[in-house]
């Protein structure tokens, strides 16, 4: 029995099916509105849904923020819907552009969100890095071929889980050094991958992975957020070892994710860092996401 609004479920793996089926109802380019995103950062978003005017209403309760509710899934009444999730919470966050266009944007305070884009790129532009723009990130890959000319590109598997987590805590350790990560960063992190690994099949997940003769050096994962569009839920790599971030992208984009015309690197939430690292591969857009509140 789906839950009427006020009434609320916690999303698990079991509701899959259901969640899988609200969110096929409108074409999706945000990495929010992936099945396997809400399903393996459910211990860090603590992720709740309801059922209002017929719609699927994701409320989401993430350990950073006030709780506020995704845009509603579904097409019936969505300016009445969306007044009755504002009444429950103060707003709803990283909604769609697409969403935006279907209710009075002139009732409501709305605001764009520049930390939550999600960065869009040409897969075959990445996996080729052809052209002056990428002379750096080609040499960066060839210095990292020079250490280990006898890398392999594996597609991943729930068999590799054990070395993709112990390259996560390498990874993790390196950050925590320079201050840029805390406990609860490492947690969510370090749970989600757990959970993906768990569910990798029923979450329609694919990846692949870096090897070398001294082990992973890095791991890439993702799935569709719509038949031309995959987002790329992990990728980490070994922060000590020249090339290897490049390598692993490019090989990801030319070996798994070559079926999708659009690869979606998701967003940068504000970390300057990261939000280089994204920049310097030349996005085709940033998929722009907005916070909704009642204007009184």
């Amino acid at each position: 029995m789906l839950p009427e609004y006020p009434q609320f479920k916690h999303i698990s793996i079991k509701d899959s099916e259901i969640i899988e089926q609200a969110l096929v109802l409108r074409p999706r380019s945000i990495c929010e509105l992936n099945l396997a995103n809400l399903m393996v950062w459910q211990d860090f978003d603590r992720p709740q849904f309801t059922i209002i005017n017929d719609n699927l209403c994701i409320l989401v309760n993430n350990l950073n923020e006030k709780p506020y509710f995704l845009e509603p899934l579904g097409n019936n009444k969505l300016e009445e819907t969306v007044n009755i999730c504002l009444k429950h919470v103060d707003k709803l966050s990283r909604v769609s552009e697409s969403f935006i266009s279907l209710i009075p944007q002139h009732k409501y305070n709305i605001k764009c969100l520049r930390s939550q884009g999600d960065y869009i790129y040409e897969t075959e532009t990445l996996a080729d890095l052809k052209g002056k723009k990428y002379d750096g990130k080609r040499n960066h890959i060839k210095r990292f071929i020079r250490r280990f000319p006898k890398y392999k590109y594996v597609e991943i598997d729930p068999s590799l889980k054990n070395q993709a987590l112990a390259l996560f805590e390498k990874w993790f350790e390196t950050k925590e050094k320079v201050r840029s990560f805390h406990k609860l960063s490492y947690m969510s992190q370090k749970e989600a991958i757990e959970t993906a690994f768990l569910s990798f099949e029923m979450l329609g997940l694919e990846g692949g992975s870096i090897m070398t003769e001294e082990g992973m050096k890095g791991f890439i994962v993702g799935s569709p957020i719509s038949v031309e569009t995959v987002s790329v839920h992990f990728s980490y790599t070994d922060p000590t070892i020249h090339g290897s971030s490049q390598i692993l992208l490019q090989e990801g984009c030319a070996k798994t994710f070559n079926r999708y015309k659009y690869i979606n690197l998701e967003q940068d939430i504000g970390i300057p860092g990261l939000r280089k690292a994204k920049l310097s591969y030349h996005p085709l857009k940033l998929e722009r996401k907005f916070e909704i509140k009642s204007k009184d």
